[in-house]
């Protein structure tokens, strides 16, 4: 058996109670470009058929991308959402309120966790949020500098990242080569606590450098908001990767028709920040594996000329260059800064608004790179 502690009958009958035969025939059609006629027999009986599929995918390696190709398709049923999160697939969430712990952590598939977001916001959708959470999931990347963790980025565009000036800093300046930057992909922990290490890319090996803007001087003391940062000082990098890895599949043995990593769309509007709005955070905290935290009440302030906003969603040494999302997962915020108040309890963490980092990157020609 491929899967650990996962057999292949619990398998068969999570994808029997999820899906119609006709269902099951579109799902393995798009997700993963494969003929339900060439696996069973036009009679067969419908589980006998999930049978079958489930044996060609142990055959062909692919059980894996069944089952999370099965909780894209439809989150909604109770028993796929058990097999995704007890193989392991559903990313681990702090659960934080105004910064302080509101009980540790769950998979991302909780219906505790879904409860939580509901009474947040009544109107939000349980599949779409657990759909669009397990796409961001793999558009998400620690950044690496000669193999060492520098900090966290993300795709916006098919070949683009973002993550902040100060984490390339010294490559950006040329001081240490672009050669030695690599970003990886879908490095996280299963539930049985095993690690995957991910996919790595490298930059392009001549055009990497698509835009960036430096970080305000204040920000490097104890002061940051004198003087205020000004609208070219946000605090970002934007790279390009040898390799358009959000047109393709995360994974590598996927067919020509499963669907693509993508990328997440900064947003063009101006985004409002309310007082004690919650944000999510997705990060490598400390260089290690990809964890998500959420605060229910986030949003301190936002400063007088809208470059910069605080919040209180943890972070650490490593979330540099994290997206930050509202509950709605719609990006909101480039994550780059904590309280640098010396020998005193932290009181915020700090990010550039999204929208102000798009219209830096429009105006400077660089809208192409993001994408449509």
């Amino acid at each position: 058996m491929a899967i650990p502690g996962v057999t292949v009958g619990e398998i068969c009958a999570a994808l029997e109670a999820g899906f119609g035969r006709d269902d099951l025939e579109m799902m393995l059609v798009e997700r993963m470009s494969a003929d339900l006629a060439n696996l069973t027999g036009p009679n067969t009986p419908k589980k006998k058929a999930v049978f079958d599929v489930v044996r060609w995918s142990e055959r062909v390696g692919r059980t894996t991308e069944l089952i999370r190709a099965a909780y894209a398709v439809n989150p909604t049923s109770t028993e796929v959402a058990a097999l995704y999160q007890k193989y392991g697939m559903a990313t681990e969430v702090a659960l934080l309120q105004a910064g302080g712990s509101a009980g540790g952590t769950v998979p991302a598939t909780d219906r505790g966790l879904e409860k939580t977001i509901v009474g947040r916001l009544p109107q939000l959708d349980f599949a779409v949020w657990r759909t669009r959470m397990a796409i961001v999931e793999g558009q998400v990347c620690r950044v690496e500098i000669g193999g060492n963790p520098a900090g966290t980025g993300f795709l916006v565009g098919p070949d683009a990242v973002l993550t902040n000036y100060h984490v390339l800093q010294e490559v950006l300046a040329g001081r240490a080569p672009a050669a030695n930057v690599a970003c990886r992909f879908d490095y996280k922990v299963l539930a049985d606590r095993s690690k995957v290490e991910g996919v790595v890319v490298g930059l392009h090996p001549t055009d990497w450098n698509l835009d960036s803007s430096p970080y305000s001087p204040a920000e490097q003391t104890a002061s940051p908001d004198t003087p205020p940062p000004t609208s070219d000082e946000l605090d970002y990098a934007l790279i390009r990767l040898a390799d358009r890895v959000g047109e393709k599949p995360p994974s590598l043995s996927a067919g020509s028709g499963a669907p693509a990593r993508g990328w997440v769309a900064l947003p063009e509007a101006a985004v409002a920040f309310p007082r004690a709005m919650p944000l999510m955070i997705a990060q490598h905290p400390d260089g290690g594996p990809l964890k998500l935290a959420v605060d229910t009440e986030s949003v301190i302030g936002v400063n007088a000329g809208g470059t910069r906003v605080r919040y209180a969603t943890n972070t650490e040494p490593g979330s540099s260059g994290s997206p930050v999302f509202d509950l709605g997962w719609n990006p909101v915020a480039l994550h780059h800064l904590g309280d640098p108040a010396a020998g005193l309890p932290p009181t915020y963490n700090q990010g550039v608004p999204l929208d102000r980092v798009r219209a830096r990157l429009v105006a400077n020609g660089r809208a192409a790179a993001l994408g449509s």
